[in-house]
This record gives structure tokens, sequence and C-alpha cells, in this order.
């Protein structure tokens, strides 16, 4: 059997849908909006370091959707007071790799080999990059770009800039919107039923090896149609267990998978997903870092205050990746395989 391996992975192949037709990547070309004085939301992207920047308007009556607990009801006032820009993608593997070449002694991320992103993934999200190492990014940036300071959103900015005015549940709307049939899924944000609709149309009837020593199935194999599966909603199960150590997410084909960061897509791949401010990616994809401290209420750092993150990855649930989550967070000083960032900036 091929496994996967270091490659480029295009999502509108085995059995993935993108949700809306090319031409993903919203133009930064036109007139500069600071030229007005503060952000206009309906003006053109504005470009500075390399990046590709949107206006948000600030939002002096913003409050959480949820509290950090993720219970029902609304969360805490956190009033926005001044407006701000933001990133209109997540900061890339080829962006960050630029940032290394001027910055000698920092390590490049560990799924890099040799100092360089896996072949084909210059512009899917840089992953394995620490809070600390984001904001080293700003501030290189910060030096590059004159005129603008660079730094991470706080948790407040990265809701208010995914929710917009409207509040949406997602970016787009209120509905996720994913279905799979036929063995083929629509969606319009990279989340865990890509993966599992990638890997059960290449993989679906090949035999995956249960390769965590914790498991009692360790060294077992199954079909992995019989290990994972996708609802009609683009819902999954057999992703993990915690409780058995089973599931996709401990066998060797997951293994293989992640030696190259992951199953992240190229950003502004999901068109049908962009927020109401003209950013891509704000669900799915890659966690995003946030300069916001909190204590933790969910995973492995329940309890620990850690840096916020936001907007769920290609390894979280639909739930996970909505703009109300909250209460995941990580150590700022830690590397993940799911978390990345995109970049706030305001005029100096």
């Amino acid at each position: 059997m091929n496994r996967p391996g270091r490659r480029s992975v295009l999502l509108a192949l085995g059995g993935v849908a993108l949700g809306a037709a090319a031409g993903c990547k919203a133009s930064a070309s036109g007139s500069d909006p600071t030229a007005a004085g503060a952000p206009a939301v309906s003006a053109s992207p504005s470009r500075a370091g390399g990046q590709s920047l949107v206006a948000v308007p600030a939002n002096t009556s913003f409050a959480f959707a949820t509290d950090v607990s993720n219970r029902s009801g609304s969360g805490e006032s956190a009033p926005i007071d001044a407006d701000y820009w933001i990133g209109q993608h997540q900061v890339t593997n080829a962006q960050y790799q630029e940032f290394l070449g001027a910055a000698p002694g920092r390590s490049a991320p560990s799924y890099w080999s040799g100092g360089s992103y896996p072949s084909g993934k210059a512009d899917h999200p840089v992953l394995y990059v620490s809070a600390v190492d984001a904001q080293a990014y700003c501030d290189w940036l910060t030096g590059t770009a004159g005129g603008w300071k660079f730094r991470l959103p706080t948790e407040a900015e990265w809701e208010n800039a995914a929710r917009g005015p409207q509040g949406y549940s997602y970016p787009w709307g209120n509905e996720a919107g994913s279905t799979y049939a036929g063995g083929k899924l629509t969606s319009k944000y990279n989340y865990n039923a890509v993966v599992s609709a990638y890997y059960l149309a290449k993989y679906g009837s090949a035999k995956a090896t249960y390769n965590n020593k914790n498991s009692a199935m360790y060294g077992q194999s199954a079909v992995l149609s019989s290990i994972l599966s996708v609802s009609a909603d683009g819902g999954v199960r057999g992703w993990i267990d915690h409780n058995t150590w089973t599931g996709f997410v401990y066998t060797d084909l997951f293994t293989e998978l992640g030696k190259t960061g992951g199953y992240t897509s190229a950003v502004g791949a999901y068109p049908a997903g962009v927020s109401p401010y003209g950013c891509y990616d704000m669900a799915g994809n890659a966690f995003e870092w946030t300069a916001s401290l909190i204590t933790a209420t969910n995973g492995a750092e329940a309890g620990k205050q850690v840096n916020a993150v936001r907007g769920g990855s290609w390894y979280s649930t639909g739930r996970s990746c909505q703009t109300s989550y909250r209460g995941e967070g990580r150590s700022g000083s830690g590397a993940y395989n799911t978390v990345g960032f995109r970049v706030a900036a305001a005029r100096a």
C-alpha cells in the first residue's frame, strides 16, 4: 500500500469538494484604506511587511459570545476601543522562512527538514511555532514595514473579526453547511471531516495499524473504514478515543500524516468561508495564537494559565471551529502541530 508521504494535498481531490470555486484569495491591490484615516471595512486590503491586512473598526460594546468555560449564555464584556488591522490570511511557511533567514540562530519548525518546509506547502500555515516565536515574527515585521506596528491579536479582537457585526456562529453565517454523500464532502472550512473524507476515499479499504503502546489494540490492524466514518452532516466518528487509545489518531496512517505538519490547506483555499471583514481560515486549518492569557478549560491544558488559541484546526471537530468556541489554550512557550497564527497591526 502507498502510504501518504511528504507531499502537498489537493483538497479538491480524494473525496473533498471546496466550498466555492477557485480564485480563493482576495486581491491585495487597490487603494490603501489608511489613506483616509481610520480603517474602512469596504476598502481593499492594505499590504505591509508582506502581509495582506484588512481593517476592523473599534467595537466598544463587544462582549464574547460565551464565557471561557463554553457554557451557554453571553461571555464577559471586552470593549475594543481602537480600530485595528488583522491579517487576511494565516502566516505561511514561506513567510516564516523569510523571517528565519533574517534571524540567525532561531530554530525552524520541527516538521521542516534542513531548514526548509515540506515540498508543496509554501502557502500553508506555519505550525509548530510558539506564541513567543510568533511575537518575534511580529517584531521583525515592525522593523521592516515602516509606519506599522505588528503584534498578536487579543482574544477579543480575534473573535470580533471572526464573528463580524452580525455575530455569526461561523465566519460566513450561523450554519456550518458541511455535507457528505457518495464519498464526497462539501465544506466551507478545513477540519477533521476533511481529513477523514480524504483518507476514506484514498485508503478506506487499506489496513491501519494501532501504534500507540498505551492502546489495548497496540500492533493490531483493521480496515480504515471500520475505524473511521463521516456522517451526512460532516460529523466524524472514530477520530480518537482518549479512554482506549484507539481511533484514527492512534494509527500509523495518522503518524505518517504528522511528519509533514498535518493536513493543512493553502491559506485562502476555502473562499466560501471568508469572514465579514474579509479574513480567510478563521474556522479550521490551524488554531491561531492570541496575546490573551486564560485559564484553559479544555484538553490537557485544563486548569493552567495559557495563551488562548482560537478558530479550530484541521484536527478539530466542527464545534471547535465555531467563532464562539473558547477555553482552548496552549503554553506560550510551546509549539504544536495544530497551532499557527495571524498578525494584528496598527499604524505606528
